[in-house]
Parts: C-alpha cells; sequence; structure tokens
C-alpha cells in the first residue's frame, strides 16, 4: 500500500477524527516503529510499519462503516478521553463496543447533537470549513439584544486572534425578562465562534445547545442516549458523501470552466 500521512491513517482507523489524530500525534502519544513523532504529516504504510498509541498497536479499519447520532449533556468533554479525568465522549461509546468516534465538537458546558462514526471521510467532509456544512443552535443570551447588535451578527463579524464568521442565519424565538433565546445557524466550525460572538456585542451566552448538524436533526433524543441512523438519514448521507466539493471549490471550479469558455470563444 502507498504510504500517506499518519494523520490520515489514524482517521481511517476510526480511532479518532482528523484532528483529534493530529492532536494525540502533537502530544507525544504517536510512535511509528519505536520512534516517538510529533509531526501528524510524517508519513507511513498501513500494512508494513508499527502505529502505536499509548502503546497500542493501531488496528486496521472495520470493514463496515457505522453511524449514531448523540445528544451530547452538559459538562461532558466531547472527547474520547480526558487527562483531567472529566466526563467524556468516550465513556458513553465504551458501553457500545465499537469503535467510534465523535464528529463536531461541542464546548464542555453546551449539549446537543453530535455525530459518531468510524468513517474518516464522513469526518473531514462535515468538520472541514471549506465545506461549510451547516450547524444550527438554540443560543440562551443574558439580556435582550436589540435589531442593532443582532444585525452586526447577520453581516458576518472579526471575533478575534484572527479569526472572522461569515454571515449567520438567526433569529429571536422568546425574549424574556433577563434573557433571550436565539436560534442561529453557522457554516465553518471555528473554536467557541458563538460564545465569541455575542461577547463582543456585550450579550454573553447562558446555555448553548446544537440542534442539527448537517442534513442530522436532533429531534426527540434523550440526552445522553445514541442511535443509529435511520433509513432516511441513511440516504442523505449518501448524498452528502456524493458531493465532493465544498461550495468554495465548486465556485472555484465555475470560475475556471466560465473562464476558459470565454477564452475559446475568442
Amino acid at each position: 500500500m502507498a504510504e500517506k500521512k499518519i494523520q490520515m491513517i489514524i482517521r481511517d482507523s476510526g480511532l479518532a477524527s482528523r484532528r483529534g489524530a493530529e492532536e494525540m500525534i502533537l502530544e507525544g502519544r504517536v510512535t511509528l516503529n519505536g520512534q516517538v513523532i510529533v509531526d501528524p504529516t510524517v508519513k507511513a504504510d498501513p500494512e508494513k510499519d508499527h502505529i502505536k498509541i499509548d502503546g497500542k498497536l493501531l488496528q486496521p479499519p472495520e470493514k463496515v462503516e457505522s453511524y449514531y447520532l448523540f445528544n451530547k449533556p452538559r459538562h461532558v468533554v466531547s472527547t474520547m478521553d480526558d487527562p483531567e479525568g472529566r466526563p467524556c465522549v468516550g465513556d458513553f461509546v465504551k458501553k457500545m463496543k465499537k469503535h467510534l468516534f465523535p464528529v463536531g465538537r461541542l464546548d464542555f458546558d453546551a449539549e446537543g447533537l453530535m455525530v459518531l462514526t468510524n468513517d474518516g471521510q464522513l469526518a473531514q467532509k462535515l468538520s472541514h470549513p471549506r465545506n461549510k456544512i451547516p450547524r444550527t443552535y438554540l443560543v440562551k443570551v443574558r439580556g435582550n439584544p436589540d435589531d442593532r447588535a443582532l444585525s452586526a451578527i447577520k453581516k458576518g463579524m472579526s471575533i478575534g486572534e484572527g479569526d472572522r464568521v461569515g454571515v449567520v442565519d438567526y433569529s429571536v424565538i422568546k425574549r424574556q425578562k433577563t434573557t433571550t433565546w436565539i436560534r442561529m445557524t453557522l457554516h465553518e466550525g471555528k473554536k467557541n465562534e458563538i460564545k465569541r460572538i455575542f461577547f463582543i456585542i456585550r450579550y454573553p451566552v447562558r446555555k448553548l445547545r446544537r440542534i442539527a448538524f448537517g442534513p442530522f436533526k436532533l429531534g426527540d433524543l434523550a440526552t445522553g442516549a445514541m442511535r443509529p441512523l435511520s433509513e432516511s438519514e441513511i440516504m442523505k448521507l449518501k448524498s452528502l458523501m456524493q458531493e465532493e466539493l465544498g461550495p468554495e471549490k465548486k465556485s472555484s471550479r465555475t470560475r475556471t470552466k466560465n473562464k476558459a469558455d470565454k477564452t475559446e470563444k475568442s
């Protein structure tokens, strides 16, 4: 088998997402033929080389892909394990006796929909910002932001540390005496982006729940519960996986094609 980045070998094994694999490597938890590596771009042959994570030999990927939806509770870390000993998604997955990893991280104090899978390609598809997979949340903020404050969100804004969010769709669901519930849809998945957005406009987030991720919806799935995809969700999944290019690449290819067509005509 041809060599490929060790980060992708770990991802394709179903043990972790691409980002999770990168973190494992940077933390010095991965060895290649007995040598600790800290560079995710190092290449290896998964059929010839010995790759270990925390001293355990990396197993070949499962032949059958598995897909589950999970309703993450608050105060659970969105990782398979936690060095600080806090409750994590891995505690729930262990009961399944399957090699699953979470896709679409949520903050420790956030709750809601996550995808659990052993399919590295799906994880990449859902996670990469260029694919602009929509993520929808219910957000409870302190205070009552008026239309002027919220309008800064809709047109896109800088959220610090060189990050910027694009256009955000939102609607006010309920205004209470001291808090407001807002439904928001974002398309990139930057770290802590919702909290950073509302911190900047001075309405701190009090609760955060993801209710949809790409074609998948939380529905009435109980907190802490998981379930396999339904037939209709599997159809949506297949449709998603057939989309080889994200919106940015598609538009780029279209522009290139149009330019070429104009050149031919001239």
